[in-house]
């Protein structure tokens, strides 16, 4: 049997810092439609939905009636609601072709394969206690939640390791990452589309019981693009500015561009200015400033003087927040802001 693994969709999102909310949010819609192509294009006969189908209860009667013409139209679907719920879920439940996991484990067998889960609560040791998959299958758990935290909900990987589980599948995290419990293998599946910079690539993961593979399927509409200039070497703002550019020239304006500016600089680089250059030419923008002044800050430091008190300050602070203040402060002494 083959088997998509899916999962936070977060469908009608807010999606607050992009240019068009709107028009994302047709295409985060979009994205699950094309899960559904791909299952009917490839022989799939089941998709899994690891949790956060929906974002919230702002998702519209509209994005829930053409959610369940999309499931409706392909394999079977089995859907955990995770801890985004919202109040579309109900509507889903009248597709004869979707499943739903509870408060309790939920078991679903076709052929030799079982679909296994529930959803995360306060009381999951006494959960645990009970989870029994069946021997004689190929068992599928799916769970939405931390392996890391268990503040959310416990996902208890002794319990997995010794189970008869096959394969995980796993949703809450938004970047794809494949591990093991014990010999069990897991997977976050990652998102079918992109909303924000602090997710990796787009795709879904697709399950083969008969083979026991797993593979990673990357598709995005639109993606984030990282890139990371190093304007150590710019003489002057203008220069730094220039060398910006030029690394982001090739980056689609139809995507999102996450830029960091990094390197020792001996000029002010202007974030500010460079975001104005950059403003409006792309789908989405961040800049991350994580330069720091070209400085012998212990040298500086020993100064009797206002620039060596200030950095006497500045060292006493975070190591996350210390180059920001030094760059920023060397600018200000400097006569440069």
């Amino acid at each position: 049997m083959k088997i998509i693994h899916t999962a936070d969709v977060h469908l009608d999102s807010p999606l607050a810092g992009v240019a068009d909310g709107k028009l994302r949010r047709r295409e985060l819609l979009h994205a699950l439609s094309n899960v559904a192509e791909y299952a009917k294009n490839n022989g799939v006969q089941a998709v899994i939905v690891a949790g956060d189908l929906f974002d919230e209860n702002s998702v519209s009667s509209e994005t829930v009636k053409q959610t369940a013409q999309i499931i409706s139209s392909v394999a079977e679907w089995f859907i955990l609601r995770g801890n985004h719920g919202g109040k579309g879920y109900d509507v889903l439940k009248n597709c004869p072709n979707a499943h739903f996991f509870g408060e309790d484990w939920s078991y679903y067998t076709r052929g030799g394969v079982t679909i296994v889960g529930r959803e995360l609560g306060v009381k999951d040791d006494v959960y645990w206690q009970k989870f029994s998959p069946p021997k004689d299958t190929y068992n599928v758990l799916v769970l939405h939640g931390d392996v890391a935290d268990d503040s959310y909900g416990k996902i208890d990987k002794k319990v997995i390791a010794a189970s008869k589980v096959d394969y995980v599948a796993l949703g809450h995290r938004h970047e794809f990452s494949a591990m093991n419990f014990g010999t069990v293998r897991a997977c976050y599946c990652g998102v079918p589309e992109a909303r924000g910079f602090d997710e990796g690539k787009s795709g879904f993961v697709v399950l083969d019981t008969d083979k026991n593979q797993i593979k990673f399927v990357e598709s995005y509409l639109r993606r984030v693009e990282k890139i990371a200039v190093d304007v150590s070497a710019a003489q002057t703002p203008m220069q730094a500015e220039s060398m910006v550019m030029d690394a982001v020239s090739g980056v689609s304006p139809q995507n999102y561009l996450d830029l960091t500016l990094k390197g020792k600089v001996r000029c002010t680089v202007d974030a500010r200015m460079i975001r104005e250059r950059l403003d409006g030419r792309f789908f989405a923008l961040r800049i991350s400033d994580k330069t720091a002044p070209d400085v012998d800050i212990a040298r500086v430091a020993k100064e009797i003087s206002l620039r060596g008190e200030f950095v006497r300050l500045a060292m006493q602070l975070p190591e996350e927040r210390r180059d920001e203040v030094l760059r920023l402060g060397f600018a200000a002494l400097d006569g440069e802001l």
